[in-house]
């Protein structure tokens, strides 16, 4: 069983990321809760991705070569 995701952080930086952009701000602060809750989020995403990855090399490594024919074609 896969714990759900709890993106809310990363979504939450990126909506004050782009009211700066869009108000011409110099500079993005946030509050070391925010950085923590955001560095978890970004771990567990990452962490996920990964092992998605590492599944999925795997189940391609298992399976049958694939052959590819390419035809020159004529001009």
């Amino acid at each position: 069983m896969t714990q759900q995701l709890n993106t809310l952080p990363i979504e939450i930086f990126l909506e004050k990321a782009r009211i700066a952009r869009k108000s011409n701000q110099k500079s993005l602060n946030l509050s070391i809760d925010e950085v923590m809750m955001l560095e978890d989020s970004l771990a567990v995403v990452m962490t996920r991705i990964a092992g998605d990855l590492d599944s999925l090399i795997q189940s391609v490594q298992q399976s049958e070569d694939i052959v590819i024919k390419m035809d020159g074609g004529s001009l």
